[in-house]
């Protein structure tokens, strides 16, 4: 009873599902890993079996955002967002391939979503990461900054940071801070 209350309490919501692939989407995280940066975690099943935890991390704004990382270029009135993706595959037993992610910030219907450049295995800037595969177990960890934003919209107005898997309609968003 305990498990159930802690489950509703926590918004688990799916996401939608394409055919070939599955995927469920999980709440925020409820505590931050530090007073800045916020945790939003949600997984994928393909249809031949493979699984894997996505979770994005968002720092707090700052003049360039991840400063060792794919940085902005500090400009007036613009901030950034230090951003980590973590692609994990959940299988203890077996590779994974590594599935076609990119992430983006989004914003109002109608407008282009701007990318988020993460630093990539061979050290490339880019919203698309790759590698070929994930061990049993492991985790793919890519740092890097969001687009400028206006560094005086409110909470939530600047978009929202979004990982998306190519070819299916999985999709993670982190709320811009």
């Amino acid at each position: 009873m305990v498990a159930g209350a802690l489950l509703a309490a926590c918004g688990d919501e799916p996401a939608e599902e394409a055919p070939g692939q599955t995927g469920s989407a999980a709440a925020p995280a409820t505590t931050p890993t530090t007073a800045a940066e916020r945790s939003y975690t949600a997984d994928l099943t393909t249809t031949d079996g493979y699984r894997y935890r996505i979770t994005v991390l968002v720092g707090d704004r700052s003049p360039t955002g991840a400063a060792a990382d794919c940085p902005g270029t500090p400009t007036p009135g613009k901030s950034y967002l230090p951003v980590t993706l973590t692609v994990a595959n959940t299988a203890t037993d077996r590779a994974a391939p590594f599935p076609p992610v990119r992430i983006e910030l989004t914003g109002p219907p109608g407008t282009k979503p701007g990318q988020v450049l993460v630093r990539d295995a061979a050290g490339a800037c880019t919203f698309s990461p790759r590698q070929p595969s994930i061990g049993p177990g492991a985790s793919a960890v890519f740092k890097g900054s969001s687009p400028a934003i206006d560094a005086a919209a409110g909470t939530g107005s600047a978009g929202q940071i979004e990982v998306k898997v190519s070819e299916t309609t999985f999709s993670l968003a982190a709320p811009v801070p």
